[in-house]
């Protein structure tokens, strides 16, 4: 519940209790995270529009500022994907992390040289960055006016998680979404 209220929260357009989530249905801003996620840490072997449930509790939990654990998200991922079977793909899906796999190798040999220029530059979102991101997306999703505000640890780093399987404090200013969830699961 918590991950659907989380969505909510978030104002995303679309069914929250399906297996996966359209990121078209989010916020810029989310879908910009969701998005990177997906990238990042998905098994998708085809498109990263939709992104599976689990992978969208691993984004509440981030904005949440909930305990989590990426390295074990990211593991039960490849052990998936070596128990997949098939004339061509049965066991050589572990490969399809390199990044996690440049993790475990760094961590292993310390002293392994690295090429200098070999680098992967990442930049910090500015406006320029939104600007083209919502140009791929201003006729899927209408933001609202004042644009959703962010929330959790994503607004404050000081951000302290809810209890239990709460997505929102009990003095939280913001909209109240238990209702509506309410009604969705009844």
């Amino acid at each position: 519940m918590c991950t659907q209220g989380c969505l909510l929260r978030k104002k995303c357009i679309g069914d929250i209790f399906a297996g996966q989530i359209n990121k078209a249905g989010l916020p810029l801003r989310y879908k910009f995270l969701l998005h990177v996620l997906n990238q990042c840490l998905s098994e998708s072997r085809a498109g990263y529009d939709m992104a599976w449930n689990d992978l969208v509790g691993l984004m509440a939990a981030l904005v949440l500022n909930k305990p989590v654990s990426i390295s074990n998200f990211t593991f039960a991922n490849m052990k998936e994907n070596l128990r997949r079977t098939g004339s061509r793909t049965s066991g050589n899906k572990f490969w399809m992390y390199p990044r996690f796999m440049q993790m475990i190798m760094n961590d292993q040999h310390t002293n392994l040289l690295k090429a200098d220029n070999d680098i992967l530059k990442v930049d910090a979102m500015i406006e320029q960055s939104s600007r083209i991101f919502k140009g791929f997306s201003e006729k899927r999703y209408i933001e609202s006016d004042p644009p959703r505000k962010m929330f959790g640890a994503l607004a404050n780093k000081e951000y302290v998680a809810p209890a239990d399987d709460k997505w929102r404090h009990n003095d939280s200013l913001s909209d109240d979404e238990e209702p509506k969830l309410k009604k969705m699961t009844a």
